[in-house]
């Protein structure tokens, strides 16, 4: 094995499929020139991410050289830098979504997702930038290829990216850290060539189309091009805006009954006009539920993603909210994934909101916390997961996550 290694992290989920977190694929024939691609098994039990001790027993291939690493959640950031402590005659370079950077006015690199609270590794580098800005080659200058770890059968379900862009387009949700993104690391794939479709694999294949946000634009390129068959479904986020429902509409027409299998995501966190003017979400409820049922009705499934633990819900968000979950058809939503509210450092939430002293940390990095709200605004929260769970139930809606209320300690 040479002494450049490109290594990603891979696992089994409690779903079934192997998710590849395959960061080097758009870069492939740049990273085989200067080295050998090696597969590491990620941690897929949330429980075990913060127990240091996970990550103590994972043995290198190689004892000197240089690594780069893709990174998407933050454990995979924390083995680089358990790695970097073992092994000091290893160079880490770690990238990747985790490793994003945002633009401080200073030199050096600075952290979207996370807070460095003491001195790393010499060996250790983490950036925001690609393979391709590091050895200076033009950004998807190769084709997209993915290798599949012989760990993972043949028959089997695998989940990976397909990089349209690395932004989100809106970028105003007071939650969210990928507004703070360094312009200078944009990335934006040009020719749309869905590469994915000659990949040499019998199993089923699940394609996140990756970015922030799925555009208008996109979705009118996309839709009508991306290949369609039972082996093969898709992932996507979009807002459920008039642009957006306008240009799914405008596909829809144009393609018919051609219509690829496809999950997407919904941004809901709280379905109440006064809780979206709140996170300047740039729509309405009206504008919300349009845009489920027309998804409904053309054979689009639905992922809502629900938010609770704000600390200025008033009643009538109560209200609204039952109005939301009794204003869409039955099966409308396929899934409604809830969670609570989560602080991470740099945003709004992480400003305005109490729970500091319940901050999350691996090891050197600081990732936020999950909020925390007065016995008022704790009830409120309860009473809307009432809400959620009671009509979910009536509606045979999937809901994820309800545990999560334990963070609030609710």
């Amino acid at each position: 094995m040479k002494d450049t290694l490109f290594l990603q992290f891979f696992n089994k989920t409690k779903s079934g499929y192997y998710d590849l977190c395959n960061g080097f694929s758009d870069t492939w024939d740049l990273c085989r020139q200067k080295g050998d691609f090696f597969w590491v098994e990620h941690e897929p039990d949330n429980d075990k991410w913060y127990d240091e001790q996970t990550y103590i027993d994972r043995e290198l291939p190689i004892n000197k050289g240089t690594i780069y690493i893709s990174a998407s959640y933050i454990n995979q950031l924390f083995q680089a830098y358990t790695w970097a402590t073992q092994y000091p005659d290893i160079d880490f370079i770690v990238g990747g979504p985790v490793a994003a950077e945002r633009y401080t006015g200073q030199e050096g690199w600075n952290s979207v997702h996370f807070k460095v609270e003491k001195e790393l590794p010499q060996n250790l580098m983490i950036t925001g930038q690609s393979v391709e800005s590091l050895f200076n080659m033009p950004e998807f200058s190769g084709n997209w290829r993915l290798e599949i770890p012989d760990a993972v059968p043949e028959n089997s379900r695998i989940y990976f990216s397909y990089t349209l862009e690395n932004q989100c387009y809106w970028k105003k949700c007071i939650f969210c850290t990928i507004s703070q993104h360094y312009k200078e690391h944009f990335r934006k794939r040009k020719n749309l060539d869905f590469e994915f479709k000659n990949l040499d694999f019998k199993g089923h294949k699940i394609v996140r189309l990756n970015t922030g946000s799925i555009t208008p634009a996109h979705i009118k390129t996309i839709l009508p091009n991306i290949p369609i068959g039972d082996d093969i479904e898709y992932r996507f986020f979009m807002r459920a805006a008039k642009a957006e429902t306008n240009a799914l509409k405008q596909v829809v027409n144009k393609i018919g009954k051609k219509i690829p299998e496809c999950t997407l995501g919904f941004g809901i966190e709280f379905p109440s006009d006064h809780m979206w003017q709140y996170l300047d979400k740039g729509t309405s409820m009206k504008e919300v539920i349009e845009t489920l049922e027309f998804c409904t009705q053309t054979g689009f499934k639905v992922n809502a993603n629900v938010i609770l633990g704000w600390n200025n819900l008033v009643e009538q968000d109560l209200k609204d909210l039952e109005k939301f979950m009794d204003g869409f058809s039955e099966r409308t939503v396929t899934t409604l994934q809830l969670r609570w509210l989560f602080a991470h450092p740099y945003t709004k939430i992480y400003e305005t909101y109490d729970g500091v002293q319940n901050t999350i940390r691996l090891g050197p990095f600081n990732c936020g916390f999950n909020v925390m709200v007065d016995d008022r605004q704790k009830k409120l929260n309860l009473e809307a997961a009432r809400i959620i769970k009671e009509k979910c139930t009536l509606k045979k809606v999937k809901l994820e996550g309800y545990k999560n209320l334990r963070k609030g300690q609710l």
